[in-house]
């Protein structure tokens, strides 16, 4: 079946899993996961369980993003997809180094995400939209 050279990613995330990582590791945990950009917009909430959330959106919609380009890390570092909010709060993904290239060796024109979170797990859709049809 042809997909027209659209590509789909799913990931999802337990929020304990996160929890963990993040009260073993803290720093090191941030700072190979996420942007200092990323890492404001999830502290922003004074609230600890909403910042796990956060966290767990964003890695998610990371894993998502990396099965649409087909490579997974090491290949593409974690901070090579950054998940940016546009003036409604919508999330979207930039691209730089290693993320930059697959997409571009993948003939998207640009990877759309979906990001959702409860109290137990954080999911993310991810789909790679094609330059040309």
């Amino acid at each position: 079946m042809d997909s027209l050279g659209f590509r789909i990613g799913l990931d999802l995330i337990f929020l304990s899993r996160v929890e963990e990582l993040y009260n073993r590791h803290s720093t090191n945990f941030l700072q190979r996961f996420f942007t200092e950009d990323e890492i404001k917009y999830c502290f922003k909430s004074p609230i600890f369980q909403k910042q796990i959330e956060c966290m767990g959106g964003f890695i998610a919609a990371k894993e998502a993003v990396m099965k649409v380009l087909g490579e997974g890390w090491p290949r593409i570092p974690w901070t090579d997809i950054e998940v940016i909010h546009d003036e409604r709060n919508r999330p979207f993904v930039a691209l730089k180094g290693e993320g930059l290239l697959h997409m571009e060796q993948n003939n998207f024109e640009s990877v759309q995400i979906s990001i959702t979170h409860d109290e137990l797990i954080a999911a993310a859709v991810a789909i790679g939209i094609p330059g040309k049809f």
